[in-house]
């Protein structure tokens, strides 16, 4: 019987062994995304346009990775899955400053994964309910919601040559001033709490650098100041139109004034050593967003 038993025991594992293993085992899946969207809700929520640089990966709860649009990637899942994409972006336009934009919801579906085969998708992102979109300005209306600052030398102006949609604000310095500047802000100054978050969202273009920041504005019983708050300069662009995302946190929670009142401004001015030799100083401003959430709940 125990002779018997044995045989038994091996036959089994030689069948067992002899079994075909499935020729996908350990295969993989493909993701693959090559390019991404914003839904705007209204009109009061600005342009589309976006430069959400960066899908945060997650399949059925597991982190995949951060990719950099557009990419294709491999993941050991397959059968029913839900996938989870967070938008991202490179904060300051640095890529070494790469975050997930909290102003936005996160991109969600449930599919089907094969293995040896690739998903393709395209992340449709919105921003989230609580979004305070304290001001957006796109230059196409009558009028605008900045202003031209008393001591400025030049003014701006609204351009459709060169501008990236509709008309775009335009800074003209001349080539040989280089003691004159420009200065602008809002016209109206917005209430913004240290708490949550806050950003600036724009697109600019540029052959020369300028100036953003927060001015905290103080109110007495006899006048009204403010205190500058320098938050970001701007570099040359080659001529190419950029959109970038800038955390005002620091400016809101550390101003000086702790007034929490607020008027955004740029500036600019020709440097000898740093300005285009020969040519005028051009600065292209449009689609200006300010964007404050009091919680980053994802």
């Amino acid at each position: 019987m125990n002779r018997i038993f044995a045989l038994l025991i091996i036959f089994v594992l030689a069948f067992e062994s002899c079994k075909e293993r499935d020729p996908l085992e350990g295969v993989p899946s493909y993701i693959r995304v090559d390019e991404a969207f914003i839904d705007i809700a209204s009109p009061s929520q600005g342009t589309a346009m976006h430069n959400i640089s960066d899908c945060w990966l997650y399949v059925d709860g597991k982190t995949v990775g951060v990719f950099e649009i557009p990419f294709e990637v491999p993941v050991l899942s397959s059968g029913k899955v839900r996938i989870e994409i967070e938008p991202g972006i490179k904060t300051s336009g640095l890529d070494a400053d790469r975050d997930v934009y909290t102003m936005l919801t996160n991109y969600v579906i449930d599919t089907v994964l094969v293995p040896d085969q690739t998903m393709k998708l395209t992340p449709h992102y919105s921003y989230r309910q609580g979004v305070d979109f304290i001001m957006v300005e796109s230059f196409d209306q009558v009028g605008t919601k900045f202003e031209v600052a008393d001591s400025s030398t030049y003014q701006f102006e609204m351009v459709r040559d060169g501008a990236l949609e509709g008309y775009s604000m335009k800074v003209n310095l001349p080539a040989n001033d280089y003691t004159g500047h420009f200065e602008c802000r809002t016209s109206d100054v917005y209430p913004i709490s240290e708490k949550g978050v806050t950003f600036l969202e724009m697109s600019y273009k540029c052959n020369d650098y300028f100036n953003f920041g927060m001015f905290g504005v103080v109110e007495s019983a006899t006048a009204t100041s403010g205190v500058r708050e320098n938050v970001i300069t701007f570099y040359p662009t080659d001529g190419k139109w950029k959109r970038i995302y800038v955390n005002l946190n620091y400016a809101v929670t550390n101003s000086s004034s702790n007034c929490g009142q607020f008027q955004p401004f740029y500036t600019a001015i020709r440097v000898d050593t740093l300005s285009p030799v020969g040519q005028n100083s051009e600065i292209f401003i449009d689609n200006i967003k300010l964007l404050h959430i009091e919680t980053e709940a994802k």
